[in-house]
């Protein structure tokens, strides 16, 4: 299924502790096949068995939309304000992972870096 898929993305990104945080991402050439699970997670350290937060399909995860002709799958993942509003400043380990059969594909995977707000009140 996944023959061409080498590795994930690398990629360390920010948010801002209390804010939203949004992406979308794209899968393409599935098939009739769909995701049976996807996961957003963020850890402080690699080893520990908690989460700050865990996103994951229907939950913090939905599917936007799915074009037949180019058979691609578009989804949003979306961390609330309260996911975050009680975390320490500083830099978590994240990975993005989709399930499909038997297959587990890391899409995406860094540091997530939780910064500082400025205005508290907003």
């Amino acid at each position: 299924m996944a023959d061409d898929f080498n590795n994930a993305i690398k990629r360390d990104i920010s948010m801002v502790k209390g804010d939203s945080m949004c992406f979308g991402f794209q899968i393409q050439g599935l098939g009739d096949n769909r995701p049976d699970a996807i996961y957003f997670a963020c850890k402080a350290e690699l080893s520990d068995e908690t989460y700050i937060f865990n996103k994951e399909l229907e939950d913090g995860i939905e599917l936007v939309s799915y074009e037949p002709t180019s058979d691609v799958l578009t989804y949003a993942v979306r961390v609330a304000p309260e996911d975050t509003e009680s975390v320490d400043v500083g830099r978590y380990f994240y990975d993005l992972s989709v399930h499909i059969d038997d297959d587990v594909l890391t899409l995406m995977k860094g540091r997530l870096s939780i910064e500082w707000e400025v205005n508290e009140n907003a």
